[in-house]
C-alpha cells in the first residue's frame, strides 16, 4: 500500500464549495487546491446584489460605465492598492448585470507572503494565517 500512499501525497487536487445563498442574497463559492496537507490556491468568488447606491448609478449611467467607475475606484482605494502589489493575490470586481456584482479574490499560496497578507488592511479580516494552519481536506469538510 505504500506506492497509493504516495501517488495520494503526490496528486494535486482542486475541490470547489458552493456556499448556501446568504439572507442578503450574496452567494460565495471557494475553489480549495492542494496537495497532501498543504494548500496550494484559493479562489474566493462572491456574487451579491447590487446595493441601492450602485442601482441608481447603473441607472443613470448604464452598466458598462457602472464597471468603469468601480474599476476607477479601486484603483484609488489606497488598500487596494497595497494588496495588489503583492505576488500571490488577485482582486477582480465585475458587474454582471443591472442587479448583481462579483468579486473574485485569488491567493496563490505559493508565492504569497501569507504573514506580509494578513498585516494589510485590506486583507486582514480575511484569517488566512489561520487557514492555512488547518489540513485542506479538513476546511473542505468543515
Amino acid at each position: 500500500m505504500p506506492v497509493i500512499e504516495n501517488a495520494e501525497k503526490n496528486t494535486v487536487v482542486t475541490k470547489t464549495l458552493v456556499l448556501p445563498k446568504s439572507d442578503d442574497g450574496s452567494q460565495q463559492t471557494q475553489t480549495i487546491t492542494y496537495k497532501d496537507k498543504t494548500f496550494l490556491s484559493l479562489t474566493i468568488q462572491q456574487k451579491r446584489p447590487v446595493s441601492d447606491e450602485l442601482k441608481t448609478y447603473i441607472d443613470q449611467h448604464g452598466v458598462e460605465e457602472t464597471q468603469k467607475a468601480l474599476l476607477e475606484a479601486e484603483e484609488k482605494d489606497k488598500s487596494i492598492i497595497e494588496a495588489r502589489k503583492l505576488a500571490g493575490f488577485k482582486l477582480e470586481t465585475k458587474l454582471l448585470s443591472a442587479t448583481e456584482l462579483q468579486t473574485t479574490t485569488s491567493f496563490d499560496f505559493q508565492v504569497l507572503d501569507v504573514k506580509k497578507a494578513s498585516q494589510l488592511e485590506h486583507l486582514k479580516n480575511i484569517g488566512l494565517e489561520n487557514l492555512l494552519k488547518n489540513e485542506p481536506s479538513k476546511y473542505i469538510s468543515d
